[in-house]
């Protein structure tokens, strides 16, 4: 099943009083992007935000689930969660989820490796 382009452009809309976002095709769906850093994803209409042991426990109480996905035989368990509707309707709170994402994944962002220079001979 795709992604529908109506669903994404409401999710874009719903994130307006965050920042101004980007998405991009990944897989089948589109990656959520804010300043170039993906936090979130959207497949077969439904989001995803990054999450990690700071926000995580936001997720969980609010009974979100963990994206998977199957390679191989083995269930593959991703950073990001599942976003009640309830949250993406009210854009204030929907908001405070967007930014925790972001912030989840600026802190899991691997710091540019910085190349040596060449020597010289």
């Amino acid at each position: 099943m795709a992604t529908n382009p109506e669903y994404v452009d409401w999710i874009v809309d719903q994130l307006t009083d965050f920042a101004d976002i980007q998405t991009k095709r990944l897989f089948g769906g589109r990656a959520v992007l804010k300043d170039n850093l993906n936090f979130g994803l959207i497949f077969e209409d439904e989001l995803y935000l990054k999450a990690d042991a700071q926000n995580v426990a936001r997720f969980e109480a609010a009974g979100s689930e963990q994206f998977t996905y199957q390679k191989g035989d083995k269930l593959i368990y991703v950073s990001f969660w599942t976003v009640p509707e309830t949250i993406i309707e009210d854009k204030e709170e929907f908001a405070l989820w967007a930014r925790d994402a972001f912030d989840a994944a600026l802190r899991a962002k691997k710091p540019k490796r910085v190349k040596k220079p060449k020597s010289l001979k």
